[in-house]
């Protein structure tokens, strides 16, 4: 720099400013005093003059604490909508619909199965009855036909026994006839021998008696003995004669005597032999009246057995009905549990802040959300959206009446109610969430913050007249941040001044 002076001086002729300006007028320098006096006083002015800095952010009138969500309960179409948004609700109140055409068809399908099952469980159960029945009266007749059978063999037994001891004692009877008739036989036969021999000697007697006589025929002829010796000889040859006529009868007629104690002995053999054949009677009737009891046992048995069978394959199928009608009872009940689900009902006793279902015939899935509701009688909140650039400004009112608040104050307006008309609520900031919220999907909007804002009254007023702020209203807050100058408001803005 010093070379080029003195190169300039060297070469260069110097000239004099007032040689090429004019002189400044009066006017033109009170005019520039003003205007630096001016400026001077604007600079003191902003410099001194202090206002606060706000943060302007939409946000949503909200309940404070937990919305209840009522879930659809099964997949389904939406049959009909009886709610709308911010409308108050009793909990267990119907809010929607959904078709349950094909569960009343189902319903009635499992009703009409139910009764059937009922009817055929009904018919089964008169014929376990009526087999019951059967049973008792084919045992009672078993028993009587059997009692009979056994009454029958013991009377068999019993004249069984009795023909026994009756043929006993007719063979014991028959051989003593035979005795009897042997004895009198031999007695008989030794009467012949004696008659016999009785006879033999009456023909001696008698031959010597014709002998005689014949002898004393001649004797008395010849006159040596008497008429009456000869008639006594005469007589006493015709006694002998008689006798032996008579020894003769009685032998004959011993003959027919001997004759008939033969004929006796022989019927009196006889008839031993027919007791002896009977002797032993044959127990074929009592094994006849036994194999009648036999049968008839197993006769009941077989039909017990049958009948027995068929109640078992009744009481079988008994129990598959009974099986049947519980499961589809169970069905039938999960059915009318479903048809109930098809009613979504209000969880809580609120307001709907928020409605899921856009129209009628809307398809809703397992466990989608039907609507929200605010529980009644919830404070009200500002769910604000607070830039990530801007939240550094925002400060928490720690204080519990907001009129003393002196950071975190907010003015709220409410689309629903232009502010020229019905005025702003104050409020509160009393809860600014940690971490930064982005949108999945919409990565076009910046991220934010959720400030949770205090209004110090549900209600604005216009006229004398209240009118309620509800949940799901559109808000605009100014929150005032941090109080600064207007000059540092001023360098700021024209990034002549930063926090570095």
């Amino acid at each position: 720099m010093i070379e080029i002076k003195q190169f300039s001086s060297a070469f260069l002729p110097s000239a004099k400013s007032d040689e090429y300006l004019p002189n400044i007028g009066i006017w033109t320098r009170l005019g520039g005093f003003f205007l630096v006096g001016v400026v001077g006083v604007a600079v003191s002015v902003a410099a001194l003059t202090r206002y606060h800095q706000t943060v302007k952010a939409p946000g949503t009138v909200r309940p404070a604490g937990e919305l209840r969500i009522v879930q659809a309960a099964m997949q389904g179409t939406v049959k009909k909508t009886f709610v709308r948004e911010n409308q108050l609700v009793q909990q267990g109140e119907p809010l929607v619909i959904i078709d349950d055409t094909q569960l009343q068809t189902k319903k009635s399908q499992l009703q009409g199965n139910i009764q059937k099952y009922q009817l055929q469980l009904t018919q089964i159960n008169a014929q376990i009855l009526a087999l019951d029945q059967q049973i008792a009266t084919e045992n009672q007749r078993g028993e009587r036909v059997i009692s009979s059978a056994k009454a029958e063999l013991n009377l068999t037994q019993r004249e069984y026994a009795d023909r026994k001891i009756a043929v006993s004692s007719e063979w014991q009877e028959a051989e003593a006839n035979i005795n009897i008739a042997q004895n009198e036989l031999q007695r008989a036969q030794a009467d012949f021998k004696s008659i016999q021999a009785n006879l033999k000697s009456a023909e001696a007697a008698y031959k010597a008696a014709i002998v005689k006589r014949d002898r004393y025929q001649i004797i008395a002829q010849s006159g040596s003995i008497s008429q009456n010796q000869l008639e006594e000889v005469q007589l006493a040859a015709t006694q002998q004669a008689q006798v032996l006529e008579s020894q003769k009868a009685t032998l004959e007629s011993q003959k027919q005597v001997i004759q008939q104690k033969q004929q006796a002995l022989t019927a009196a053999i006889a008839r031993r032999a027919k007791a002896a054949s009977a002797l032993n009677p044959s127990n074929a009737v009592i094994e006849i009246a036994q194999d009648k009891i036999a049968t008839e046992q197993a006769s009941k048995q077989n039909n017990l057995a049958r009948l027995r069978q068929e109640k078992q394959s009744l009481l079988q199928r008994q129990t598959e009905i009974k099986d049947t009608i519980n499961n589809t009872e169970k069905e039938l009940k999960q059915i009318l549990s479903d048809i109930q689900k098809t009613i979504i009902r209000a969880s809580a006793t609120g307001n709907i802040f928020k409605l899921e279902l856009r129209n009628p015939g809307q398809v809703v899935q397992l466990g989608q959300a039907i609507a929200h509701i605010a529980p009644k009688n919830t404070p009200l909140i500002i769910k604000a959206r607070v830039a990530s650039a801007d939240i550094g400004k925002v400060r928490i009112c720690r204080l519990e009446k907001i009129a003393d608040c002196q950071q975190g104050k907010v003015q709220i307006r409410f689309s629903a109610y232009p502010y020229p008309d019905y005025g702003t609520l104050k409020g509160a900031v009393r809860e600014i969430t940690a971490d930064a919220i982005t949108t999945a999907n919409n990565s076009s909007i910046p991220a934010y913050y959720d400030v949770t804002i205090e209004p110090e009254v549900n209600y604005l007023q216009n006229n004398l007249q209240k009118y309620y702020i509800q949940a799901g209203m559109e808000v605009t807050t100014d929150i005032l941040a941090q109080e600064e100058t207007l000059l540092t408001f001023i360098l700021r803005k024209t990034r002549l001044l930063t926090n570095l």
